[in-house]
């Protein structure tokens, strides 16, 4: 078969482009307002184009949700899990500061993913492939903490579950709080992920043992 002229391949290129950003914008527009106002004016509107150029790319409006779910699940798995070889907290930064960086790229759409109209918009099957990933994710995150007591980081007589929900709750927060408001410019990811940290860290020493303090924060303290 002779090879696509290099002219077909840029106008193939272009065309997948084309519907990453209409499957985006649909995640956008589902998270913001509902499925039911997921229309092709609104995806035009949202991307930049004409309404009829909406349906050059999909056959119908099924198809962009689907492409849509499908690309949220490419988002939550990016970069993931975090390589190995890295100390067991190391691992949980990476993980953690990868998610906040997309809450902050992408609010709204990280915070569908959590919302009941996720369900309303994948279906059943869609929603067995996020029940696999928020496991995987859930596991991931377990495995980092237990890893870290046996190498004793962190206290070893704590329950490793509510120690990971403590993570990943911190993290369904973020998003939360951001979908309102930009974060503050003093508190970036990495301050976030400081914070996680020492709490792991202090889990279970006692209110009067001796505890590094994130960057700024005793100014910050001074100034309220």
């Amino acid at each position: 078969m002779a090879a696509a002229s290099p002219t077909t391949a840029r106008k193939r290129q272009c065309g997948l482009v084309r519907r990453q950003q209409i499957a985006e914008a649909a995640l956008r527009i589902i998270a913001a307002r509902g499925l039911d106002r997921l229309t092709a004016a609104e995806l035009a509107r949202e991307v930049g184009i004409a309404d009829g150029t909406i349906f050059r790319h999909f056959r119908d409006k099924a198809e962009i949700v689907t492409m849509a779910v499908e690309f949220l699940q490419q988002l939550l798995l990016q970069d993931f899990p975090p390589p190995l070889g890295l100390p067991p907290l190391d691992r949980l930064e990476d993980f953690v500061l990868s998610r906040l960086r997309m809450v902050e790229a992408r609010p709204g759409i990280y915070a569908l993913a959590f919302s009941d109209r996720l369900a309303e918009a994948a279906g059943e099957r869609g929603l067995a492939g996020f029940a696999e990933t928020m496991s995987r994710t859930r596991g991931f995150v377990e495995d980092c903490l237990r890893t870290a007591q046996d190498e004793d980081t962190i206290d070893p007589q704590l329950q490793v579950r509510p120690l990971a929900l403590m993570v990943i709750g911190a993290l369904h927060a973020a998003a939360a709080v951001r979908m309102l408001k930009p974060w503050r410019q003093e508190d970036p990811p990495e301050a976030v992920w400081q914070t996680i940290k020492l709490l792991l860290l202090r889990s279970g020493r006692g209110a009067g043992s001796s505890t590094p303090t994130t960057p700024g924060a005793e100014e910050q303290r001074s100034t309220e």
